[in-house]
């Protein structure tokens, strides 16, 4: 449901830095604290001195100073994938003798197993180094700790019971700062601390940011700042191979939606290909090795695309009107059900857990914008074999015998928690189509990077013009030029609607707005959400 807002009051402390009606008026919807301001206005943080990053950078002197062998455990999404390879190259050029391992997630699972670690054990490896993951493994910490050797534990996820470690890297022992960070992030500050930062890792940081979803605030801002202004400057080969085409420029979008699947999509599709390789293709030198990967990955994509689209299909079916919605069917991939959660938790506003089913439990994911899912999880741990993640995405497994119980626990706590949810609405700032100029938008896209913490408003436009429709045959694509004021601007449509409206000559329109480019001409475009037929003011 959506609340148009009017007149919205204008924040006095935006004038003195930005000129544009609109960008007062999206900045003031927002009501921004004076660091948040300072933030958008000055862009860079001073680097706070952190005892923690001091003792990790430290064990790394001590590791070198005893010849220890490196073992790095990592995980397999962009943040997990990213952080590895990140890893293996700070100790490669430390000069360690370094290892990795990234788990199956299909048949092992998140987090490192006992296995991997006697595995390792037996070759020599004495520094473990469990990165994007490490929190929950609490019998591999100790078994890594009775060995007597050493144990470094960077991760960002819930921490819900003692950790064991010698260095213990998680943004709740950092300054205010750094506390939103995910694991790449804090692989970063670790490579500041040691001085051993470089494009590669920057690049590899921003983008594990972006994929990983993290609030665009205090250092996470700057990294991505730092990171996007290294991409467009030289941007790794491994990332410039994933784009569908040639781009100008590198933006949040861009590696949201063109670079992050494709790091995610070998760790889901684990009985398609391997994840380590992923690892050894951004660490790769070579131009001809890493071309051919790329492709392997691109194909590798559109058979997850395929593939998410059943799953989508099957899964509108089984929404109901219950405030949580737990989704199933034979037919589910593993690897998939955190996109389809997702996809569905977005289209419904509900909290989503989809899960496949496996010969004794159900496994899956769960995505929420509404509730800490994570901890309504927590407190339906007895109905669960494992679970684990964030607020807002979490992973988990149940029983068959438990499932009806869980499902029954789960809705009855969402309901609890959300009494409020039927009078859920997404707030949408009406505007003048006169306050949208270039330059206007221009000055508010300084502004950026955008993204979780900092979206682009929602805006209502009543009553458009349409000079022309410009769709073309898929009914899930629409495209229409207005007048804006006294220029031409475009809306854009991804999902399916009729003949009335698509024939229109006028459009009510709930967007965000951006400028689009092509062959050298900019235009206004309002991404929509919402498209009717006008019927006047």
């Amino acid at each position: 449901m959506y609340a148009i807002k009017d007149n919205i009051e204008f924040d006095e402390r935006l004038f003195e830095h930005f000129s544009s009606e609109y960008t007062r008026l999206m900045l003031s919807s927002k009501n921004l604290t004076d660091e948040q301001i300072e933030q958008l206005v000055y862009g860079r943080l001073q680097i706070e001195d952190s005892e923690v990053i001091n003792e990790a950078a430290n064990l790394f002197n001590v590791a070198k100073r005893e010849n220890r062998k490196v073992m790095i455990c990592g995980d397999y999404d962009a943040d997990g994938i990213c952080s590895t390879a990140m890893m293996v190259d700070l100790c490669q050029r430390l000069g360690f003798v370094t290892g990795y391992y990234i788990p199956d997630r299909l048949k092992e699972g998140y987090g490192t197993k006992e296995s991997t670690i006697e595995a390792a054990l037996e070759k020599g490896y004495d520094f473990f180094i469990l990165v994007d993951n490490g929190v929950s493994t609490v019998e591999v910490n100790k078994k890594i700790m009775e060995s007597k050797s050493k144990l470094l534990i960077i991760d960002h996820h819930v921490i819900s019971e003692l950790v064991t470690a010698d260095v213990l890297l998680h943004p709740d022992v950092l300054p205010e700062a750094y506390q939103s960070m995910c694991t790449s992030g804090l692989v970063y500050l670790l490579c500041l601390a040691l001085g051993m930062e470089n494009d590669k890792m920057i690049q590899l940081a921003a983008v594990a940011t972006i994929g990983d979803m993290m609030p665009l605030w205090n250092y996470n801002r700057q990294l991505i700042i730092d990171g996007l202004k290294s991409l467009n400057h030289s941007p790794l080969l491994q990332f410039a191979a994933l784009l569908d085409k040639n781009v100008n420029e590198y933006d949040e979008g861009l590696i949201a939606f063109q670079i992050v699947p494709k790091l995610n999509v070998v760790g889901r599709l684990s009985d398609r290909a391997n994840v380590n390789q992923v690892v050894k293709y951004m660490l790769s030198d070579q131009k001809e090795e890493i071309l051919a990967v790329a492709e392997i990955i691109k194909q590798l994509n559109l058979t997850r695309r395929q593939l998410s689209a059943k799953m989508y299909d099957l899964s509108k079916s089984q929404i109901t009107d219950e405030k949580l919605l737990i989704i199933t069917h034979p037919q589910f991939h593993e690897g998939l059900v955190g996109i389809t959660a997702g996809q569905i938790s977005k289209e419904t506003g509900k909290p989503t857990i989809v899960l496949a089913q496996k010969e004794n439990s159900y496994k899956g994911s769960g995505r929420s914008n509404s509730i800490n899912l994570h901890k309504l999880l927590s407190e339906a741990h007895e109905h669960l074999l494992h679970f684990g993640g964030h607020a807002q995405a979490a992973g988990v497994e149940i029983s068959n015998r438990q499932f009806d119980e869980f499902s029954r626990f789960m809705v009855a706590g969402v309901n609890d928690l959300m009494e409020h949810l039927d009078d859920d609405v997404v707030e949408v700032l009406r505007i003048e189509p006169e306050i949208l100029t270039l330059s206007s938008i221009d000055e508010f896209e300084r502004c950026s990077p955008f993204g979780q913490g900092f979206e682009r408003p929602l805006v209502f436009l009543k009553n458009v013009t349409v000079k022309r429709p410009m769709h073309n045959a898929n009914r899930n694509f629409s495209k229409w030029l207005i007048s804006v004021g006294n220029q031409e601007a475009e809306v854009v449509l991804f999902s399916n609607t009729d003949d009335s409206i698509r024939n229109a000559d006028s459009l009510d329109v709930i967007a965000t707005v951006t400028i689009s480019s092509f062959m050298g001409r900019r235009k206004i475009s309002l991404m929509a959400q919402k498209v009717a037929k006008s019927h006047g003011n």
